[in-house]
């Protein structure tokens, strides 16, 4: 036995490599264990990117590589949205295409005027990718323009050059083609759509803790699977189908909230059924009741959100009821929020006028485009990535490295926040598919094989690989891209069976050559660690929110509703960029590694209330847009203008805490809701009449504005008020 006082060296190591083995261990299962409807998944993506992989191999179509990674890009919530999304695909790869084509021919001859083209092409691409509102469009452009830059740079002929570029648009569609009819077929067998699914399978979930808690019994053993599951996953993949589709913008707003909301229920079940495991005594009959009932009213939920119907108001647990079951009462509060992300979809709905209605059916641009410098920074970042890649195999005569500007623009592509994530994702993928199964294949595999159909068992196997490392959450799924593209990128580009290492070689340091100028320039060019950034992110938000709320009080009604429009679409990016910054921080190690995780949990829990927030408030401004608060009658005017006032004062004061600024006194927004309604039943009565059904409509709204805003800002000022007084390396504070 060691003296008292000395050290043991070799234990610290030791335990801490067994705790990060066990960590990543647990990581790596929890996100490749199977979910419902995954397999499906997987399935419809195997199966297209073969089918496209036999067709270029007998047709010998140049840039197989493209059409076989659109078969994993390409949206699959329903048969319909994947038409729309494919259609627009191919419109936009050929749209590059012939940017391409018109505008190379007036460059090629000088070589100086062609750099400067090439450098002018990137910079406009990248902005584009930016600020073009529909992935589906934004991605497949520029691939039509940066598969294209190389092929021009080659020494074949005029005429060789331009049919390549040509049949890389051909192999595109015809990618997307397949794709497309893979998806119908598919549909008629297992017609449940994967948002469906994965909306209903969680909720399912939870309704099945709350029933077990309720009758004083355990979760069985396949329910337990399923919790753990959905709580390490998230709802990143159901997150990017709603996003990715075509539904209309506000039914997008509506779903992801909803869908926000539904993950984070999730969370807050998996500990609730840990507090329940863990009590000495059972459940009393106060508290059964409850879990039936909420059981109860997360059925009618998911019956409705299945059905596409309008979810009706749930009424909470009152406030006398004792909160003595941990957790209960956030559950409660979390399920009653749930309606309130599709509030006004009814009669307010109706009230929208004009200007705040979507300019055109489709909107391109994002609402900042031209006012927001940080798409000019995210474009000079991918501009300096990509030409220093091309610059480097230009210098040194290596042509094989051309796909390394092709890298780039894809990993551009990613939503991940942290560069240390983005990078160790991008590199394990270009590793896992060039070496291991790319170059692997070529040295044990391939030189065996002396049929397509030897080819196409390998090449199924490695796709079904990569889309199920696709098909995790965000923290692991972009690994599944780059896989893919490696191993595409050294065997679908010519149509034989590819042997020669050189070539694996010269496309595989492409790659990484792509990854490292991107780790330099795009991932450490104006970029902070993801903790920072995540906690600047929501006080930005918040500021962002209080912003839209003052914008109901302008005079000026038509500038007022552009710049609502324009927050509400930054609003709903910077969740995205929130969510992204979550997901990334667990990929951040070091002595405050414990802190950053509960500053995470604090800020991941209110999310789902401000986008609920948001969604009411856009709904509110819906509705002002019609009957400004000048217009009704000076008492209720001078409630509503103050009530307004009031929730811009407290989301300020949100900003303020979560960046560690000093916060002044807030007014009681439950209080300031209670004026309007109270002025707007003294205007009534004093009319002799009915509440009329606007007055209701805004009754309505101030009621739910004022409940989801009261307790969100009692949790955050709580929390920090609980936190140390020590920020992490300048950090706010916020522990709970």
């Amino acid at each position: 036995m060691a003296s008292r006082g000395e050290a043991l060296p070799a234990a610290a190591p030791s335990s801490t490599i067994d705790r990060g083995g066990k960590w990543f261990w647990d990581f790596v299962k929890n996100e490749l264990t199977p979910y419902p409807g995954r397999a499906w998944v997987v399935g419809r993506m195997t199966f297209a990117a073969t089918i496209l992989m036999v067709l270029v191999m007998t047709f010998r179509i140049p840039g197989g590589y493209l059409g076989a990674i659109f078969t994993l890009l390409v949206s699959r919530e329903n048969p319909t949205e994947t038409f729309l999304s494919g259609f627009r695909s191919a419109v936009a790869f050929l749209i590059g295409t012939a940017y391409v084509v018109f505008s190379i021919l007036i460059f090629i001859g000088d070589p100086l005027t062609h750099f400067l083209w090439v450098v002018g092409t990137l910079f406009l691409f990248f902005y584009l990718l930016r600020i073009l509102v529909d992935y589906g469009t934004a991605g497949p452009l520029g691939f039509g323009v940066l598969g294209g830059i190389s092929l021009w740079d080659g020494t074949a002929n005029v005429e060789t050059r331009l049919e390549n570029t040509l049949w890389l648009a051909g192999v595109v569609a015809l990618g997307i083609v397949v794709t497309i009819a893979v998806e119908y077929v598919f549909r008629r067998v297992h017609p449940t759509t994967d948002l469906t699914e994965g909306i209903e399978a969680r909720m399912q979930t939870v309704e099945n803790v709350l029933r077990c808690a309720a009758a004083s019994r355990p979760l069985d053993s396949e329910g337990e699977k399923r919790l753990s599951l959905y709580t390490s996953v998230g709802i990143s993949r159901l997150r990017r189908l709603i996003l990715r589709s075509d539904y209309s913008p506000r039914f997008k707003e509506q779903m992801a909230t909803a869908i926000a909301l539904v993950g984070r229920l999730v969370d807050i079940a998996a500990s609730f059924r840990l507090a329940f495991a863990e009590r000495a005594q059972p459940m009393d009959a106060a508290g059964q009741l409850r879990c039936l009932r909420l059981a109860d009213h997360i059925a009618v939920l998911r019956r409705d959100l299945m059905l596409r119907q309008l979810p009706a108001k749930i009424e909470g647990a009152s406030q006398e009821e004792p909160a003595n079951v941990a957790f209960l009462q956030t559950m409660e509060r979390t399920v009653a929020l749930i309606p309130s992300a599709f509030a006004g979809s009814q009669s307010v709905q109706a009230l929208i006028p004009a200007p705040l209605e979507e300019e055109g059916p489709v909107r391109l641009f994002v609402g900042d485009a031209l006012s927001n410098p940080a798409h000019v920074y995210f474009a000079l970042r991918g501009t300096l990535a990509a030409i220093v890649c091309y610059i480097t195999y230009f210098g040194l005569d290596w042509p094989g490295l051309s796909t390394s500007v092709v890298t780039c623009y894809i990993t551009a592509l990613s939503t991940i926040g942290s560069s240390r994530q983005k990078q160790v994702l991008r590199l394990g993928g270009a590793l896992i598919g060039g070496f291991i199964f790319g170059m692997g294949a070529q040295v044990f595999v391939l030189p065996y094989l002396d049929t397509i159909a030897g080819f196409t068992v390998l090449f199924a196997v490695v796709t079904a690989i990569a889309a199920w490392i696709q098909t995790a959450s965000a923290r692991l799924s972009y690994l599944g891209v780059q896989l893919a593209l490696a191993f595409y990128l050294i065997n679908l580009q010519e149509f034989s069976i590819q042997t020669s290492l050189s070539i694996a070689r010269d496309r595989v340091f492409g790659v990484l050559l792509g990854l490292v100028s991107m780790g330099i320039f795009f991932d450490l060019l104006w970029v902070r660690n993801a903790m920072d950034e995540m906690q600047a992110l929501v006080a930005h938000n918040l500021e962002m929110f209080a912003e839209l709320t003052e914008q109901l009080l302008e005079p000026d009604r038509i500038k007022a509703f552009r710049r609502i429009r324009q927050l509400r679409d930054q609003l709903n990016a910077g969740f995205q960029a929130v969510t992204a910054q979550s997901d990334a921080v667990l990929l951040e190690f070091g002595p405050a590694r414990q802190r950053k995780l509960q500053i995470r949990d604090d800020l991941r829990r209110w999310q789902p209330a401000i986008r609920t927030l948001l969604v009411v408030q856009v709904t509110s401004a819906q509705y002002l847009a019609l009957r400004p608060l000048t217009e009704l009658p000076e008492p209720i005017a001078q409630a509503g203008i103050a009530f307004e006032r009031d929730i811009a004062q407290v989301m300020r004061a949100l900003a303020n805490e979560v960046s560690g600024k000093p916060v002044d006194a807030v007014p009681d927004i439950r209080l300031s809701a209670a004026r309007v309604r109270q002025e707007i039943h003294k205007h009534y009565q004093d009319l002799g009449v009915p509440v009329s059904a606007q007055a209701s409509d805004l009754m309505s709204l101030v009621e739910s504005l004022a409940t989801i805003l009261a307790p969100l800002y009692q949790d955050i000022h709580a929390s920090i008020l609980a936190g140390s007084h020590e920020p992490i390396a300048g950090s706010p504070k916020l522990v709970s």
